[in-house]
Parts: C-alpha cells; structure tokens; sequence
C-alpha cells in the first residue's frame, strides 16, 4: 500500500536527501550519503549508507557526522575509504568492508591538519594512489588553521581575492597532497608521508575550494601523475577566475615530485579563459577538460591535450566539424581514450549521450528527461551498462541502469519520491510551451500546475525569472524553490528561460551580452502578452518572485510599467544598483557582459543603460506592488546592502514592504530550520495579496 504525504515545506525539508549512486567494483551495491533533518529535534542525521542493487536493501556504513569523502578503493571487491575530521583540525583515513558494514571500521593514517576532496587510484603493484586537498603552511609542509592562536580577528588583505561566496578567503593557500595506501596482512595502511604536488611553484590548487563545485571535478589522478587547475594569480578583478590546466608527473606516489607542475600550451588561442572538469584518459596518455573563453563563455568547448606533446585540439570541431551549438556541461571517457560519455544542456534538460571520438561520430543519446547530475560504469572496467543519478519536477533522486547500446530499456534501481506519487504529485502537471520573444526568437517555458488543476477555474499565478543570467530553468528538484512545492500552494507558474539562458544554443545565450535589461526584459514584456490569453490565469492575482538575476529584473520591472501588472513580488538576494553591486561583489563580470570592464569610469554608459537605480527609474518604483525582499549577511555575491538598499527606496515611497534576513545565511538559504521560516514567509506573503493559503 502506498501512502500518500501532502507535500508542505515541512515535508521537503525533512525529506531524505541523497547523494549520487556510486557502483562498487562488482556491480553489486551502491554507497551513497544521505542527510535527513528532523523538525521535533532539530537535528540532521548525516549518513553514509550502502543499497543492494539487486533488492533494493539498505544498509547503514556510519551515521557519523564527521565523516566524508566516501570512495570505493579501485583494485577490490568491497573496501571503502573515507576521511573523518576529528577534533582541532585533524583528519583520519578509515577504512570499511561494504559486503560487511557492520564489520569493525579501522584507522589507515591519520594528520595532523584538516584534508578533503579525497580522489584515488589503482597502481600497477596493487596499491592504491591517493590524493587530497589541504593547506600549505609557511614552511611548506600541511599546516592545521584551526589549531592557530588568534588573540585578534584582524585581516588584511593585498588583493582582490577577499572572499567567495560566503566566507574570507584564507590566508594560507590550497595545495594537493599525495601518498600511497598499501595492503598489508589482509590491512590497508599508507606507506610514506604525504607529498606536495605544488610544491616549490606560486600555484594554488585545485581551483573550487571556496566554490560551489566539486573540488575533485578540479584535479584527476593517473598512475603517471596529477594534473589539475589553478587560478590565474596577479589578475585585473575583471578577469578574476580565469585558469590553466597543469600537469606534474609522478614516478612514484610514495615519494617527492621530481619536476614542478607545467601548464599545457594550448593549441588555441591564449586569450584569458575558465577551465573546469579535468581528466586523464583511461591509460594516462591524454589530458581532456572544458575551456569557457572570457571573451564568450557561452562557446564551452571539449578540448583534449597529450602528457608528451602538451598540444590540444578541439574535441567537436575534430569530430562535427564545428564547435557545440549545445555546450558540453560535464563528461567522463568511456573506458577507453577514444569514447567519452558527455552531459549536454538541452531545453531544460541535462542529458546523457555516448559519443565515440572519430571524425563523423554521432552521439547516442542515453537520457531525454530530468537533469543527469552523475554516472559511473556500473561495473569496474566495463563500460556497456552505467549507472545514472538524476532528478526532476518530480523526483529528488533517481537512480537507473542504463544499457550503452539501448538494446534493453533502463532499470530502475530506486526513486526517492516514486516519480512523485509519494507526495501526491503527477507528470500532468507539468508541461511546457514556446512563445515569440524579441526579434523573432523563440522562447521555451515551462509550466507547473497544482495537483488538482481544473482548467475551468482561474487560478493565481506566478512568473518566475531565473538567476545567473547565463543559466536555465531545468527539469530539476530543488529544496529552496521547488516548483511542485510552490504549485501545490494553489498557484500556476511560469517558468521561462529568456535571452542569456543556456540550453537553447551559443547564440540564443549570448542575446543578453551588453542587454542586460534589454532583450531578457523584452521576452518577459512578450510573454506577459502571450500569457493573457491564457483563461485559467487570474490577471488580476499575479506574481513576480526571483532570486540574484532574478532579483535584479525584479528591480528593473519596478522601472517600467510592467510591474503595475502584478499583485504582489518577491525579491531574494537581487541586485539594486548594477555599478555599485560590481564594486561589492566577491566576483566582478569583466567578460562580455557589459562590453568591456564593468567599471563606471572605464565604462559609463553601459554600466548605467542597465542599472535599475538610475534617478529616473526609481521615482517609478512608487507603482511597485506589496513587495518582500530577502537577503543575508553572508551572501558576498549579491551583499545585503543590493536588499538593504531596495527595502529603503520601497519604504520611502510608500510601498508596501517587509524584510527578511538571517544572519548566518548565505545566497541561499541552507539551514533547515531557516528555510522552513524562508518558505512560510514566502508562502504567506504571496496569500495575503493573492488570496491563496496552504502552508
């Protein structure tokens, strides 16, 4: 008997949260973390846990808080290594059976010194290299930050790098630490002392610590050395970012590199570029990564270079004949240096395909709904079955087995929410539509309606532009702003991917270079126009609810007539005031955005073409609806003083306006706890101009 939840934010923020399915070796079982927080306790019970393939069971490794980077160690049927951060900054290797998880765990090594995004690989004598992340100290060796006497909090700082995201960035720089992990007498152990891979070079590495991505996806391992991405050091803040792709080469894991890391020379042009998702192919020969040009960050390539020559071509171009009109997001060779498998944004999906690397290849596609956020061959070495994470409207995670050659449908191994049915949602009630935007072009959008929709009735509705700019609504779960969620509130949303989203071609994202306010504006101007034709939406019960960039065309909307059509708006984290917010930022724009530095005294007229808080344009925020704004103190993106700043001009005017802030948050609001007075806030402003009240 399946039993029905009604889906309220309680009931999303205490849901299990998994993580990627990762295959053991054999196929058998999967490891996979889990975190579920409780309402009654205010507790959240971190795991790491471990699911039969075949059955469907699952077991508990360790419900420890401490522990993370969780890996299968290549070369074995079932062993499991992972870190465990222990009191003033130390960091334990651990070792588990998943055949036997409740077998006695036990230590491998232990530092002195906090260690993370832990990545290994199996060597030719049967031990396993491994690498982490940690931090350098003065004299070069691991040094442990949390062990420092600090009698004052002062800091100063010489350059742009201040802070990232949500936190100052450390005074000690990131380097990669290498060792060997050896069997011994049925135990695993390491053999020598950690080395540094950086070591005698003015590098950082990997690149992403401070960010939101996986570190690991900075950095990959062969059995020949470590090649990695390091930011650009001495940068203009405008170029902030930019990278290189390095390559150290390694005789041995137990002992001290014998060269410095040496960056590959492009066989394209040296212009000021990000790189991420670095790999080694399968025999260690050839170095692959995508390269986003500053200039054009939109033009994501595949490019592949090799350890001996260090030339590198362009992947599509060798294969297509041309670059991507859908960029690649992600990919990971196939088993062989001659096939990769590669995740492509495409219509508010992120989908999978096999593409074997020869001139005239055609790429199999092996997924066509959701968002893929990870796959692994689901068998050591064999690379025709993979097993795939995803999610969806609908679904927070969903894990199949997917046949390369699709000569068998997939098999499904596990649905956490059963595709929705165990909150009483259903694939009815999303849908999709496409409209004619600016100059012609055609804008996609999709469409999320409550449960229990009858197309006789009018129903409240919600527009909803999205963050970035340059990013998309998907096909995708979310616990911060769930569609299914919101709609179940009683409301009709609209969710489009206007000028600057990606998915829809190089071209089609590039409309919102130096148009900020311009041609995404525009297709929002059209499909207000589009959507009255619309019966069951209430004209006169709509909503405008956005967060960063979406925040940011709230407070241009609040500049033009347009806003006069809406009911009531939400404001999260946006933008105020567009050359001042550069100036704040923890990242400045300097690529193609705004057609040169976004500085107003390098770059006047455009900075202020788009900002929303030219004099003019605020005197009409006076006709802005009832509006919430929510922004914290942590949030170095988008700094309170954006909302501050809103709240004020709103206030003065005499808008209707409320403020909500939390003073440990960030750009997004990630506490449990918080988010439910996030979500409940939210939902209650939108009902009390709009009539509508299920929370």
């Amino acid at each position: 008997m399946r039993v029905t939840k009604e889906f309220t934010p309680e009931v999303l923020l205490s849901a299990p949260r998994r993580g990627p399915a990762v295959p053991s070796p054999d196929g058998k079982l999967i490891l996979y973390t889990q975190s579920t927080h409780s309402f009654d306790d205010n507790k959240t019970l971190k795991e790491v846990r471990l699911m039969h393939v075949e059955s469907g069971a699952s077991d508990q490794l360790t419900d420890d808080d401490k522990v993370h980077d969780a890996l299968w160690l290549p070369g074995t049927a079932s062993d499991i290594v992972y870190l465990k951060s222990g009191d003033k900054g130390t960091t334990q290797i651990w070792i588990a059976n998943g055949a036997e998880p409740a077998k006695e765990h036990y230590v491998a090594a232990e530092y002195d010194a906090p260690i993370s995004a832990l990545k290994v690989k199996a060597l030719g004598d049967g031990s396993v290299g491994f690498v982490v992340a940690g931090l350098v100290g003065p004299d070069g060796s691991l040094f442990n930050d949390k062990t420092e006497e600090k009698r004052s909090t002062g800091r100063i700082f010489d350059d742009y790098h201040m802070r990232r995201w949500n936190e100052l960035i450390k005074p000690h720089k990131y380097a990669l630490w290498y060792s060997t992990l050896v069997n011994a007498h049925g135990k695993w152990g390491v053999a020598g002392e950690l080395q540094n891979a950086i070591k005698g070079s003015r590098l950082e590495a990997p690149s992403g610590m401070y960010d939101v991505s996986d570190p690991t996806d900075a950095f990959d391992v062969s059995e020949k050395g470590i090649t990695f991405i390091a930011e650009d050091a001495g940068l203009k803040p405008e170029d902030a970012g930019a990278s290189h792709v390095y390559y150290v080469p390694l005789t041995s894991f137990s002992a001290a590199a014998s060269a410095k890391p040496r960056p590959l020379v492009m066989g394209i042009s040296e212009a000021k570029a990000y790189y991420s998702n670095v790999r080694f192919s399968p025999d260690g020969s050839k170095i692959a990564f995508l390269h986003e040009p500053l200039e054009n960050p939109a033009d994501a390539r595949l490019y592949m270079g090799h350890t001996a020559s260090f030339g590198a071509y362009d992947v599509h171009k060798m294969i297509f004949g041309k670059g991507p009109n859908l960029p690649p997001k992600g990919f990971e060779f196939a088993g062989s240096s001659d096939a990769i498998f590669l995740q492509t944004e495409d219509c508010g999906r992120v989908k999978l395909s096999h593409v074997e690397l020869r001139h005239g290849a055609e790429a199999t596609t092996l997924t066509s709904s959701g968002v893929v956020s990870a796959f692994y061959p689901l068998k050591e070495g064999s690379y025709d079955k993979v097993l795939v994470t995803s999610n969806s409207f609908l679904d927070s995670s969903l894990w199949q087995i997917i046949d390369v050659s699709l000569n068998t449908a997939p098999k499904i191994v596990s649905s956490a929410t059963k595709h929705g049915a165990k909150y009483g949602l259903s694939h009815s009630m999303v849908s999709e539509f496409w409209y004619e935007g600016e100059d012609d072009n055609i804008v996609h959008s999709f469409i999320i309606k409550p449960a229990n929709f009858d197309k006789t009735k009018k129903y409240p509705w919600i527009l909803l532009p999205h963050g970035g700019p340059e990013s998309s609504w998907t096909d995708s779960w979310s616990t911060r702003w769930n569609m299914a969620l919101w709609a179940q509130q009683g409301y009709v949303l609209i969710a489009p991917n206007i000028a600057g989203s990606t998915g829809y071609g190089v071209d089609f994202t590039a409309r919102i270079y130096r148009s900020w306010g311009g041609a995404p504006f525009q297709d929002l101007v059209r499909l207000m126009d589009h959507l009255q034709q619309v019966p069951y939406l209430d004209q006169d019960r709509a909503v405008v609810a956005g967060a960063s960039y979406g925040g940011y065309m709230i407070s241009w909307m609040n500049g033009h007539d347009l806003i006069r059509r809406f009911a009531c708006s939400v404001w999260h984290d946006g933008i105020f005031s567009l050359p001042v917010f550069m100036l704040q930022s923890d990242v400045v724009d300097g690529g193609p955005d705004f057609g040169g530095p976004p500085f107003l005294w390098d770059n006047a007229e455009e900075m202020e073409r788009w900002n929303p808080a030219r004099p003019e344009l605020l005197r009409n925020w006076r006709h802005a609806p009832p509006t919430l704004i929510i922004h914290s103190e942590k949030d170095y993106r988008c700094p309170i003083t954006e909302g501050i700043a809103a709240y004020n001009t709103l206030m003065c005017q005499g808008v209707k306006t409320r403020f909500l802030t939390f003073d440990d948050e960030c750009h997004w609001v990630l506490n449990p706890e918080n988010s439910m007075v996030w979500h409940k806030t939210v939902f209650d402003w939108m009902a009390r101009f709009t009539g509508e009240n299920r929370v």
